[in-house]
């Protein structure tokens, strides 16, 4: 309960409480987090819909590509030029959890004065590092999903810096002061304990019950955990007890009472503990580097400064351009075609599976020209419908037309095997030759480039990329080229199946 001072005066976090509902980036923040959390594990579509929201913004696909690209992310000598590569070569969960971080941050730092929070964010970052560390022997779905609560745990105490600087103050001093803990005084102080406002927030972003109970305070004993959820939950909080300890006046002696509090349940020797904190704190660095995160005069800073500098690129990635023309195509197009091209071959030769080499290529096309959707539409040899197979944008372009029996644009581009590029749909004669159904369900579609996936001269599927604006010219010469190529290692990888 709160004190007789706390009650006597105004809520102190109502301030807040109105700065979080102001906030025009928080609900969507926790939307697409709680969005992320939910996305099944090895799901095609889990996966796909992973790639296209990180491709939806363009500085989180630079961000993502840049850290994929640093030495213990990375697993061979090849840069990861697209999201889907770094998907199939990090990983699924790993992607995603790393997305979150990425969301997280954008969102909780938007206008916020970055020095005062900063050392909040290394605590949260090293922590869910940390936390992967931990149970990486164990399981690597337990170690992801230790790795988001542990970064969670702390969201409460994280908005209070944010929002309510000097609420902080307040509370660190009381808990100096009466020598207890800060969540403690964040009760008498606040009204509210810090576990109590992170419970308020996510469920706000309704993540899903496991995350939550994985971050829900755990009793003063701590036992060793019988099931795979307590074990989660367990190596979370000694992740965050450990990063919170390391920011500590008296690390050593915090960090002591934090490894005996936690005997029962985790107790690894000195050597094990450095080491898993050495490759946490690289993470970390990683992480704020491709965040151009600098570091700031913190107890938890200067230990990452003092780890060795082993996280430079050998090779750069390409990233997409920020600088685009008036149809949202980035200055650097032929790069990160030629980017995708070189990621498609390694692919093949790699032995990656089709539905991977598909959607490397989708990407490049669809990143590198800058449309708003892209779609391979593939033939259904039962049915004889052509239907959308993998997509990016949004709305995502969805097709399901017969190959035969109707005469529009479409079925003729197909049955000669024909690049087409159509300027604006408005013009009347391209929209007397359109099906009906194609002015119904894309109604944004303003110019739009069709490119059949021919085998013997027959199309099997096809390629399809739109704008919501006119396109005069469409692709150059050069650009048609290197799509085309793009097109050919599709092809390829289905002959090697």
């Amino acid at each position: 309960m709160p004190d007789a001072d706390t009650r006597a005066r105004p809520d102190p976090l109502e301030a807040m409480f109105t700065a979080l509902r102001e906030h025009g980036g928080l609900p969507s923040v926790g939307h697409a987090l709680g969005r992320l959390a939910r996305l099944l594990e090895s799901d095609t579509e889990a996966t796909h819909e992973l790639a296209n929201a990180i491709l939806a913004d363009v500085s989180l696909t630079q961000r993502l590509l840049r850290l994929a690209n640093t030495i213990s992310y990375r697993s061979g000598p090849q840069p990861v030029t697209t999201v889907t590569r770094a998907i199939v070569l990090l990983g699924f969960n790993q992607v995603r959890d790393v997305t979150m971080s990425l969301v997280l941050l954008d969102g909780v730092l938007a206008g916020a004065d970055p020095a005062r929070v900063r050392c909040e964010f290394h605590q949260a970052l090293l922590a869910g590092c940390l936390a992967r560390e931990l149970l990486a022997a164990t399981d690597s779905e337990e170690a992801e999903e230790a790795a988001i609560a542990a970064m969670f745990h702390n969201v409460g105490r994280l908005l209070v810096a944010v929002f309510a600087p000097e609420a902080l103050a307040r509370v660190r001093e009381r808990a100096v002061h009466e020598h207890i803990g800060e969540s403690s005084a964040a009760k008498r102080e606040l009204g509210r304990s810090f576990d109590e406002l992170t419970d308020h927030v996510l469920r706000e972003w309704s993540l899903p019950e496991r995350i939550m109970a994985a971050v829900a305070a755990l009793p003063p004993r701590i036992d060793a955990p019988r099931t795979t959820a307590e074990r989660v939950r367990v190596a979370a909080q000694f992740a965050d007890a450990v990063a919170a300890a390391l920011g500590e006046p008296n690390a050593e002696t915090a960090l002591a009472q934090t490894l005996e509090r936690f005997a029962p349940a985790f107790a690894p020797d000195r050597a094990q503990l450095e080491r898993m904190l050495e490759a946490a704190s690289v993470r970390t660095r990683e992480f704020e580097a491709a965040c151009a995160l600098g570091p700031t005069d913190s107890p938890l800073a200067r230990l990452l400064d003092a780890l060795p500098q082993e996280s430079q690129l050998t090779a750069p990635a390409v990233e997409p351009s920020a600088q685009r023309d008036a149809l949202g195509r980035p200055q650097n197009t032929q790069q990160i075609l030629l980017a995708g091209l070189a990621d498609a071959s390694d692919s093949l030769a790699r032995g990656t599976d089709l539905n991977a080499v598909i959607r490397i290529v989708l990407e490049a096309i669809h990143s590198g020209l800058g449309f708003a959707r892209t779609a391979l539409v593939m033939r259904d040899a039962a049915s004889g419908l052509f239907r959308t197979r993998a997509s990016f944008g949004d709305p995502r372009p969805n097709f399901s037309f017969p190959a035969s029996g109707a005469s529009h644009l479409f079925v003729a581009a197909l049955a000669h095997a024909t690049d087409l590029h159509i300027a604006d749909v408005s013009a009347d004669k391209v929209r007397a030759a359109l099906p009906p159904w194609f002015n119904r369900d894309f109604a944004m579609t303003r110019s739009f480039v069709l490119l059949p996936l021919a085998v013997g001269g027959r199309a099997v599927g096809f390629f399809y990329a739109d704008r919501p604006v006119a396109d005069p010219h469409g692709l150059t010469p050069e650009e048609l080229n290197l799509v085309r190529s793009l097109r050919n290692q599709v092809l390829l990888a289905m002959r090697a199946r």
